[in-house]
């Protein structure tokens, strides 16, 4: 059983500002904190690159610790302003996640779209995956009011 998950935003910052957050796992850290945590005994590294991974333990609200996870950087574009993960972990056999900017006025669109493969566990993940993806947009919107 396969699921997608597609949520969107508009940030107020210009799309070149918000891709360059976006490649951060510094921003990764901001956008997810208070919901989930990601502990790894290896440092991440400080910008994503293509090839790159990590590997931790998932922390749900930073107090309930789940499986390990792991994240394989499958791509980073540039100049379409996408990167893609291939994810995996307990229950989680496939969580594929796209992270899109684009130019949107004067600021840009932040997109976040997840497929997600847990077997019979997949409606839950789902659902996790959409409260999740709009509390870490909740964050973006957050963050890029704070000074450069």
């Amino acid at each position: 059983m396969t699921a997608v998950v597609r949520v969107s935003t508009h940030l107020d910052a210009p799309a070149a500002r918000a891709w360059e957050l976006a490649r951060r796992s510094d921003t990764f850290r901001y956008v997810t904190r208070g919901f989930l945590g990601f502990r790894s005994p290896e440092p991440l590294p400080e910008v994503w690159r293509e090839g790159r991974s990590a590997r931790g333990r998932l922390v749900f609200f930073h107090l309930v610790p789940a499986w390990t996870h792991e994240i394989r950087i499958a791509s980073v574009d540039a100049h379409a302003r996408e990167i893609r993960t291939h994810e995996t972990g307990g229950p989680v056999t496939a969580w594929s996640h796209r992270i899109r900017v684009r130019p949107d006025g004067e600021g840009s669109r932040y997109t976040d779209e997840v497929r997600i493969s847990a077997g019979l566990l997949t409606p839950l993940v789902w659902l996790h995956a959409q409260l999740f993806f709009r509390y870490r947009q909740m964050r973006w919107r957050r963050l890029v009011r704070r000074p450069a």
